[in-house]
């Protein structure tokens, strides 16, 4: 399905009923917003882990500006701001006075922004592998936390590929990006979970571009002394295995967080909702009852 904003189209998806049938009158049922990461992705690898959600929640999925199926754009107009003013412009087209906004990884970016720009429009966040940014580094409060890299669990060419995808300059070919993702992939999960990542991975779509374009964009993200802003409820996540979204920088979001639970999954890594499903799902329904 589509809708219409001020200057491009967005694909969404709604999975779930908006009433709870099981018991009458009829009730709404909290509505949750699905923001994907990535480097200019679809939504599609959400689902495996947020589908199921839908018995007690109506599930909205969103393919941001230029990306999945949604309208191709100028990528000038693609920024962190722009797609948060976009989730604020569909919920206000669908009727939506408020809800619950989750972002994974550089989608959580995004839902930071929405609750910095809209807080009336969010009752709470989830954020999932997120932080402040890539910039904000541990200071001496954080020595000695925990911190996993790609280097101790991989060596040689996997670290060359890795690094070009992250540092180089220039653009990445489809090339590149297949070999990125199909050799250093598997690394995102924790070390028990890597034959899980190509299941994961076949859902995804990109488009080169927008690869590039979000290469050069997530780096430069930094929220350090703006979500202190944020009143919201908040409910943060973090795999402890996750060398590309380290647990430490979602640990230190949280506690500038003013209402904030900060929750780490021990046999997880970058896709915790789908490493320790059945235990996202709890700590997630006991967040929204709490602050529905």
């Amino acid at each position: 399905m589509f809708t219409k904003l001020s200057d491009t189209t967005l694909f969404f998806d709604v999975i779930g009923s908006g009433l709870d049938d099981s018991d009458m009158p009829l009730k709404h049922k909290p509505i949750l917003i699905a923001l994907n990461g990535g480097y200019g992705f679809d939504h599609a690898y959400l689902r495996q882990g947020l589908d199921d959600l839908s018995s007690d929640y109506q599930v909205i999925y969103v393919d941001l500006r230029g990306q999945g199926q949604s309208a191709e754009v100028k990528l000038n107009t693609i920024n962190f701001e722009k797609m948060a003013d976009d989730v604020a412009s569909l919920m206000t087209n669908f009727g939506i006075q408020s809800c619950f906004v989750l972002g994974h990884a550089s989608g959580s970016f995004i839902a930071q922004k929405v609750a910095m720009r809209y807080p009336d429009k969010i009752k709470g966040l989830i954020l999932i592998s997120s932080s402040m940014g890539m910039t904000v580094i541990p200071g001496k409060a954080e020595k000695g936390y925990p911190t996993p890299f790609l280097k101790d669990r991989a060596e040689g060419e996997l670290l060359d590929i890795a690094h070009n995808f992250f540092y180089s300059s220039t653009p990445i070919t489809e090339e590149d990006y297949q070999e990125y993702f199909h050799q250093v992939g598997p690394y995102y999960m924790a070390p028990d979970k890597m034959d899980q990542f190509e299941g994961i991975f076949k859902f995804v779509t990109h488009k080169m571009d927008l690869v590039n374009h979000f290469r050069g964009m997530n780096p430069f993200f930094n929220s350090l002394g703006k979500v202190d802003s944020i009143q919201n409820p908040c409910l943060v996540l973090a795999g402890v295995h996750d060398w590309a979204t380290p647990a430490v920088g979602s640990m230190m979001l949280s506690k500038k967080l003013a209402n904030c639970e900060y929750v780490e999954f021990s046999e997880s890594g970058h896709f915790l909702f789908i490493e320790e499903h059945d235990r996202f799902k709890d700590v997630l329904i006991e967040f929204i009852t709490k602050n529905n």
